[in-house]
């Protein structure tokens, strides 16, 4: 066995070494071959280069010349054959410059083919990130850049542009940098950005005239919105006098509250109204025809409480005799004077009804005295201004008032065109269950049809019925009266204008126009806030609320209300103040916000009491203005933070310090004034200065703890958290009150 394993090893090592060998000569042969092909390419280079010019005759002629001439050796001893060397050299150098000569001429040379590189497609090709050499190396072309002739800018003279425009659209009009109009507005003390816009005329007119452009102001869409530039008296006195009919004056009793508007109407009416007034008080503008025997007359109602200032200025506005109510009593107050003075704006005449005759303390002259300060001077004084005496309580003088209103509108000759389109003034809106927008409406001139169109601010309606004062359905309504018109696209603004128009297309199409503008000019013009105001902000306290009224003028006049409520510390945000019954949606809006919901003489849906008392939101609803105006001024205190206030109780002088394993220092004293309790705030006093606030931990009289010490008696008391007591420290002992603060 150990033979043929001796055997195995010899055979394996014979084999490698055979192998190492084969490997050997296989290697040399390679480097042979090698070796060979080099010599190969070096002959076919030199081949390559040295290659002798076709039919060249004298070149070879002196290459054979210099060959046989260079075999011959010549001998030593020979001396004469020196010169046909030098006469061969000099026959060698002729051909030699031919040779440069002929060396100018390009040579052809053959070009070796470089051998062909394979390329590889990888992902680098997919991305276009590789590019191939062909492309690679190529050489740019130059392209000379063509010289741009100068254009010469021609600036327009003129132009005609719509307002409100764009400083930008305004320099591109004008063919400017935006740049020069806002340096030139800077100038001026007014700053703009580019995107800004300009409203005002003059401003455009000012730029245009300094840059040498006269500008006008495209007016063609306004007067399209328009509908008519005319006024409604216009109307009236341009057209012919056999279309004028005689209509009903339009009088507004006007005066302060509780003067006793209202009592005066319900006489002339023989209606009682003020028993269905909430608060005796009237807060909606009242609309109304009254058949005397002087004939009829249309009576506004309004408002005398001092929030209701819109809408006593629409009345003003429409109305054609002002009836001035001042109680005898009282005299002049604050509310009659803003009623003079708005009578005053409009021109109108005023007849002065000073009622509550029958009450004590009535003194007429104390009255005139009073109206003389407000150039108003009355015909028993030698003036030209109605006065009439009156009790609406006894029904007395009420006749003889009706008689000057009669006797005022003859002279006043009022009139109006029936056939006219209607055209008047909206003076409330609600929002009614089963009829949806309702809006009392006054026809000033022309007749209103049903199923006319009419646009009013930014929308539109379609008369689908219409309603006297009594809820009688009438099919038609002639200037100068009241009434109610269902049919309206949204609810209307108090106080806006209507027009009929052709048809409900065109209605349609200038009331979207008109809500296209006014959305506009709410984007062009943000409201901008100053940056001391928004430090205020930041300061005050804000009580979100939504509000909830049953009329428009009754919305507007709470909301104007409460923003006469001026306090530095609590400022009311409105989330959402509309028309109608308090909603689900309200109240989660409401619960979303933290906000109380204000409803002013209008409900809450049946089923959202519920969903009230799950929210737990705060809910107040009231038919009186100013008790709604209270509220939210309690709920404006209630933002506040209530201020701490300091109330002594007691005094206690340090005599002796006592030192404890277990309590620590005790501080040996005497109650000199007051009491001192266990638990009770203290300040620690050194020398009139605080050295430590905080309570009284333990309280002890001898070896027992006690709750209160009197005056004059000794004591042990322990320090919450404070051990550094001396003799003759001061303790002040004190109650903390808190205090509701004043807006």
């Amino acid at each position: 066995m150990a033979k043929k394993i001796k055997l195995n090893i010899k055979n394996t090592q014979i084999a490698e070494a055979l192998k190492l060998e084969k490997i050997k000569l296989a290697s040399i042969g390679k480097k042979k071959k090698a070796k060979k092909v080099k010599e190969k390419l070096v002959e076919t280079k030199k081949k390559a280069v040295i290659l002798s010019p076709k039919k060249d005759k004298s070149k070879k002629v002196v290459k054979k010349v210099v060959s046989e001439k260079k075999e011959i050796k010549p001998k030593k001893k020979e001396k004469p054959k020196k010169k046909e060397e030098v006469i061969e050299k000099k026959i060698i150098e002729k051909p030699v410059v031919i040779e440069k000569e002929k060396k100018k001429e390009p040579e052809k040379v053959k070009k070796i083919k470089k051998p062909e590189k394979i390329e590889t497609f990888d992902s680098r090709y997919k991305m276009g990130i590789c590019i191939p050499e062909d492309q690679r190396w190529k050489k740019k072309k130059i392209y000379h850049k063509k010289s741009k002739e100068k254009i010469e800018i021609v600036r327009p003279s003129k132009l005609n542009v719509k307002l409100p425009i764009s400083v930008k659209d305004l320099a591109s009009f004008m063919k400017l940098k935006a740049s020069e109009l806002i340096s030139k507005l800077f100038s001026q003390g007014i700053t703009l950005t580019l995107n800004d816009y300009l409203d005002d005329e003059t401003i455009v007119q000012f730029l245009g005239s300094e840059f040498g452009c006269d500008i006008s102001i495209d007016r063609t869409e306004e007067k399209k919105l328009q509908i008519t530039d005319q006024t409604i008296k216009q109307e009236i006195d341009s057209s012919e006098k056999k279309d004028l009919m005689p209509r009903p004056p339009i009088v507004t009793f006007m005066g302060h509250v509780d003067h006793g508007k209202t009592s005066i109407i319900d006489r002339i009416r023989k209606s009682n109204v003020v028993s269905q007034e909430a608060g005796a008080i009237t807060q909606h503008i009242g609309a109304f025809t009254a058949k005397t025997k002087l004939g009829d007359i249309t009576i506004l109602d309004t408002p005398g409480h001092e929030a209701f200032t819109e809408m006593r200025k629409r009345g003003a506005m429409v109305t054609d005799i002002v009836v001035l109510v001042i109680a005898g009593d009282e005299g002049v107050r604050e509310q009659t004077i803003e009623s003079i003075n708005q009578a005053k704006i409009e021109n109108l005449p005023i007849i002065v009804a000073i009622n509550k005759s029958d009450k004590q303390g009535y003194d007429p002259e104390k009255v005139y005295r009073q109206l003389a300060d407000y150039e108003i001077v009355p015909e028993a004084w030698g003036g030209t201004n109605i006065t009439v005496n009156c009790s609406a309580l006894k029904n007395e003088g009420i006749d003889e008032l009706l008689e000057m209103i009669a006797l005022q509108s003859e002279i006043l000759e009022l009139k109006a065109n029936p056939l006219f389109r209607a055209r008047g003034v909206i003076l409330e809106s609600q929002m009614h269950k089963g009829l949806g927008a309702i809006a009392t409406l006054l026809i000033q001139n022309g007749t209103l049809k049903l199923f006319d169109s009419f646009v009013f601010g930014t929308n539109w309606g379609r008369v689908k019925t219409i309603h006297d004062q009594n809820g009688k359905i009438l099919k038609e309504c002639n200037p100068g009266i009241p009434v109610k018109v269902t049919g309206l696209s949204a609810l209307a603004e108090a106080g806006c204008e209507f027009i009929v128009v052709e048809n409900e297309k065109k209605a349609k199409e200038i009331a979207k126009e008109r809500s296209q503008q006014h959305w506009q000019k709410k984007i062009v013009f943000p409201k901008k806030i100053e940056l001391e105001k928004m430090i205020e902000q930041k300061e005050k306290k804000i009580l979100p609320l939504i509000i909830r009224a049953d009329m428009q003028g009754s919305l507007e006049a709470l909301i104007e209300a409460i923003k006469k409520i001026t306090s530095k510390k609590v400022e009311v945000n409105i989330i959402s103040a509309e028309i109608g019954q308090i909603s689900e949606s309200d109240i989660e809006l409401a619960a979303a916000s933290n906000a109380p919901i204000i409803g002013f003489h209008t409900n809450m849906e049946s089923y959202a009491d519920e969903i009230v008392r799950e929210l737990k939101v705060k809910v107040f609803i009231y038919d009186v203005i100013y008790h709604a105006i209270d509220t939210v001024k309690n709920l404006m205190v209630e933002k506040l933070e209530k201020i701490e206030k300091e109330k002594e109780m007691g005094k206690v002088l340090v005599k002796e310090i006592f030192t404890s394993s277990q309590l620590g220092k005790i501080a040996g004293c005497v109650v000199t004034q007051g009491s001192v309790k266990r638990g009770q705030n203290a300040k620690l006093l050194r020398e009139d200065k605080i050295i430590w606030k905080g309570k009284i931990a333990s309280l002890k009289r001898g070896k027992e703890d006690v709750k209160e010490v009197q005056k004059d008696k000794e004591c042990g008391i322990i320090l919450e958290n404070f051990s550094d007591i001396q003799k003759k420290d001061e303790i002040l002992v004190y109650d903390i009150e808190y205090i509701t603060p004043e807006l």
